[in-house]
């Protein structure tokens, strides 16, 4: 019986040659390769991670392996997955302080999520109304200028040059409806 098999069968030339367009080359050693929705990191044609394609914290764990082990730089990595430098430092500092379930979740506030309540937002709107500055407010409310100023914009308040403001005349979406009881 003859068990050697021809080398054809065993390598997959476009796969060694990088002919698949869902190959990426990280480096010498390491690959990512997608199909089916799936992401599979290898090196040296082992696999090191299997994620699915929107997974972030599959994602993330993949970049802090590939780092954290040695096989890859940050900046291979970040290149490789589409992201920014600091995104590979993030995730390796949020992999240190908290392990695999702190990739999973980010820090802050969901964007478009309200940070104030409505009553917050009528008592900001009254104090810009009396001619409070954003620094006092900010100050009032302990958060910072900033979010008082991305306030006072949903809220129709428009910065003028002379360092003045005023309302616009269009009602913002987070302006809260006036509330009418019935008489009894």
């Amino acid at each position: 019986m003859n068990s050697i098999r021809p080398q054809e069968e065993l390598f997959n030339r476009e796969e060694i040659e990088g002919g698949d367009d869902g190959i990426v080359v990280i480096n010498e050693r390491c690959r990512i390769r997608t199909w089916d929705g799936y992401r599979v990191v290898t090196v040296s044609s082992l696999p090191l991670s299997c994620h699915a394609v929107g997974d972030r914290a599959g994602q993330a764990h993949a970049m802090v392996s590939l780092v954290e082990q040695g096989w890859a730089r940050q900046t291979e990595v970040a290149g490789a997955f589409g992201c920014d430098v600091r995104t590979v430092r993030r995730n390796l500092r949020r992999f240190e302080l908290g392990g695999l379930s702190a990739l999973g979740r980010t820090d802050g506030c969901p964007k478009g999520a309200v940070r104030l309540p409505a009553s917050r937002a009528r008592l900001v709107n009254d104090w810009k109304a009396k001619g409070e500055s954003n620094r006092e407010i900010a100050r009032r409310l302990g958060i910072s200028e900033t979010a008082v100023r991305k306030l006072l914009g949903r809220l129709g308040w428009k910065d003028r040059p002379g360092g003045a403001a005023r309302p616009s005349r269009a009602r913002s979406k987070c302006e809260p409806k006036p509330v009418r009881f019935p008489a009894f």
